[in-house]
């Protein structure tokens, strides 16, 4: 199993390279810089795809209390496929749609994604609270 640490590094220095490519192209006329942009965009959308896939797979083992750990994981589920959506929405916002449209909606599918993940893991944890017990004696 790959470390998140190589993950990590790994998606980082992938930005970083289209980044340093998209500059030197740039500078070479072979792109202008919306398509570098672009470029660079795409890139970020596919790693949060990649990191969205990834979430669900790098949650540990449960705890003592079943309840928590099945909604725990049930959650980090959830916001696996949202963020996996958003970014491959995103990247392809950034690789077909006009930049303003790709800027604005870009930016709020990523913020659904992450308030739909914030949502749903606030919900299901809710879900195991003790409930009060009736008393028995009344």
């Amino acid at each position: 199993m790959i470390r998140p640490i190589g993950i990590a590094l790994a998606t980082a220095a992938a930005i970083l390279a289209t980044s340093a490519l998209a500059k030197y192209l740039q500078s070479a006329d072979v792109l202008d810089a919306e398509t570098g942009r672009r470029m660079v965009q795409v890139v970020v959308g596919l790693a949060l795809a990649v990191w969205g896939n990834y979430m669900p797979k790098r949650f540990g083992a449960g705890g003592a209390n079943a309840c928590a750990s099945s909604r725990a994981y049930s959650a980090v589920r959830v916001g696996g496929w949202s963020m996996t959506l958003a970014g491959l929405i995103r990247a392809g916002l950034w690789a077909f749609a006009p930049v303003p449209v790709a800027d604005v909606v870009g930016m709020l599918v990523v913020l659904t994604a992450l308030l739909v993940t914030l949502s749903y893991g606030t919900w299901a944890l809710s879900r195991c609270r003790p409930r009060p017990r009736k008393n028995a004696s009344a």
